[in-house]
């Protein structure tokens, strides 16, 4: 792989690592199934890495037209994507937490919601993978898939692992590194708002 291809993955693959954030979904897939078999977490598990990178590759192929059915400009999406993924930074900065999507007991159909969306495929990804399937770098198209099915991956392997991942890392280290991510997200956020400003002429970057 050259320096420029991987610069182009890193480009996408990262953003969308910060956003997704397998450490504090994993958090609440912890604390959300702890009262259900080991069997009940494997279906959650499955269900909620197989739904997930579905919605997130369906909106990664028809997001854009979409966009043009509606016709909502990119621009305009950058800008939604832009404060809803800002919000989300806030919260995980604020909370140690992926925002939490409703309380109450968890289900066994939960694979799906609450965790499959919103918590991994929730409104900032999808925000999210639109805007870079319509980047800059090239081959777009195919660096997003890549890069969503790789993070999915890694979410069924943090899913599955759950126990053994908590008792390594501890529950305050993962708060950490999701107040981390949180600050990285709330820097993409303005950093698409300002591109989409620029691309508009409200504002010129240095």
């Amino acid at each position: 792989m050259t320096s420029g291809l991987l610069y182009s993955f890193l480009a996408v693959f990262m953003p969308l690592f910060v956003v997704i954030d397998p450490f504090g979904a994993l958090v609440l897939f912890i604390g959300m199934t702890s009262e259900m078999t080991e069997k009940e977490r494997r279906i959650v598990t499955k269900d909620a890495s197989i739904y997930g990178l579905a919605i997130m590759i369906f909106f990664a192929i028809v997001g854009r037209y979409i966009l043009l059915f509606f016709g909502i400009s990119v621009e305009a999406l950058e800008i939604a994507g832009g404060l809803i993924l800002l919000i989300m930074g806030i919260q995980m900065v604020r909370e140690g937490d992926r925002p939490k999507s409703q309380g109450g007991n968890v289900e066994h159909d939960a694979g799906i919601v609450p965790f499959a969306t919103p918590l991994l495929a929730g409104p900032g990804a999808i925000s999210l993978i639109i805007i870079l399937m319509n980047g800059p770098f090239v081959p777009v198209d195919l660096l997003t898939l890549i890069s969503v099915s790789i993070l999915f991956a890694i979410v069924f392997i943090f899913f599955t692992f759950s126990s053994t991942i908590l008792r390594f890392l501890g529950a305050k280290s993962m708060k950490a590194i999701t107040r981390i991510f949180g600050l990285l997200v709330a820097g993409f956020a303005i950093q698409y708002m300002l591109l989409a400003l620029q691309s508009l002429g409200i504002i010129v970057l240095s």
